[in-house]
């Protein structure tokens, strides 16, 4: 019994100090909401007015203007994030102040976790305010009637966790302010042009099975098949349950490595 209650009370500060970093983050972020919800804003205004005015003038089809907009919601997380991998490898670098968050007393595990779920908690805060925009810029372009209420917050959630480890794990790749140059044209730009951004998968398995099996290896596909399926209704993407289960073992493994990869670039004690 006695053993039981120190670990309830270990468990116990822990949980309390990630609260608490998480908390310091919030505060922080406080000051820049608006201005990230007006940058949001108009990359979401600027995306629409163009794929779902403009170019359905010159013969594209007339919902690809709510097809775009719930890909451009979805992958906004994927961006926020991505921010957050340069800031991380400067500190890693040159500042260190990710130390002093290691000196605190949880595991070493527990504080790279809490980087992963803090960039996602961030990222999703902002990604809401999308939502309603969205619908007041296509009004009955977009269908409310066809948004599914259980599944959106299954696949938000999900795929903004797998943004936070996903930046999380290239923090680890990356060791040197000087990669960041190849960070958006090895990595970045390659997974979004081909993670179903202005296409579903079904368009490109029936260009190529090949190329369509190999898209399933970008976790973007997931998120952006999720989504439209959940608001755009299930017919012509992938199974809803395949891009959750893809999802969660896609935030697994980057997690898992990106936590070995940190703890041993920063020789920490487990």
């Amino acid at each position: 019994m006695k053993k039981n209650s120190i670990q309830k009370s270990r468990y116990s500060r822990y949980f309390f100090t990630v609260v608490q970093l998480i908390r310091r983050d919030l505060r922080i972020f406080k000051e820049q909401f608006w201005g990230k919800c007006l940058d949001a804003a108009i990359g979401l205004v600027i995306t629409v007015l163009i794929f779902g005015r403009l170019l359905p003038t010159y013969g594209l089809a007339s919902n690809y203007g709510s097809f775009i907009l719930v890909g451009a919601i979805a992958s906004f997380g994927f961006f926020e994030v991505i921010g957050r991998v340069s800031s991380m490898i400067v500190d890693l670098e040159k500042y260190r102040t990710i130390l002093y968050i290691l000196s605190l007393p949880i595991p070493a595990w527990l504080v790279f976790t809490y980087y992963g779920l803090s960039w996602a908690l961030l990222s999703s805060i902002i990604s809401l305010t999308l939502f309603p925009l969205g619908k007041l810029l296509l009004f009955s372009q977009f269908d409310l009637g066809q948004i599914s209420l259980w599944k959106i917050p299954i696949i938000f959630v999900l795929s903004n966790l797998m943004f936070g480890f996903f930046a999380l794990w290239l923090s680890s790749v990356f060791k040197k302010m000087s990669s960041l140059s190849h960070l958006f044209v090895r990595v970045i730009n390659p997974l979004y042009m081909f993670g179903g951004y202005f296409f579903s998968w079904t368009a490109v398995y029936a260009l190529s099975h090949t190329a369509g099996y190999l898209t399933l290896l970008n976790p973007l596909m997931y998120v952006m098949e999720g989504m439209r399926s959940a608001m755009l209704g299930p017919t012509g993407y992938l199974p809803f349950g395949m891009s959750v289960l893809a999802l969660i073992l896609f935030t697994l493994v980057l997690g898992w490595d990106a936590i070995r990869r940190l703890s041993k670039r920063l020789d920490c004690v487990q």
